[in-house]
């Protein structure tokens, strides 16, 4: 259970900062690298993802078909949720500059949570 767990939590994290409404070029578009901790349920990590933000939709680098939506906003307040199966993660947190960090939950197939980090590297 802890696998599959991990396998879906792995690639919703990267989406937790998903859009799904395309937007005028954002402040905060361009590559990030994240990384997300479980601070409290069964999921392992930490998990390492790129991610790319574009006129504030945000899309993970790697392609793990997930169905992901939120906002990247101006103001750089992140929200998102992300679905794969009967998992959900929902994401929130706030990007400043060239750095950023939130909190996700997951539900769906047990539950967990965490923080995530992030920081620009394109």
């Amino acid at each position: 259970m802890n696998r599959l767990r991990d396998a879906v939590l792995a690639p919703a994290l990267i989406l937790g900062l998903a859009s799904g409404a395309a937007h005028a070029s954002n402040r905060f578009d361009g590559a990030w690298s994240v990384v997300a901790m479980t601070e409290s349920g069964t999921c392992t990590g930490p998990y390492r993802y790129p991610i790319v933000i574009r006129d504030g939709q945000v899309d993970e680098a790697g392609g793990n078909g997930v169905d992901a939506s939120g906002h990247a906003g101006e103001d750089g307040r992140i929200t998102g949720t992300i679905r794969k199966g009967l998992a959900n993660v929902a994401v929130s947190g706030r990007l400043s500059g060239a750095a950023g960090r939130g909190r996700w939950t997951l539900s769906g197939l047990g539950s967990c949570s965490g923080r995530w980090t992030a920081r620009r590297t394109g």
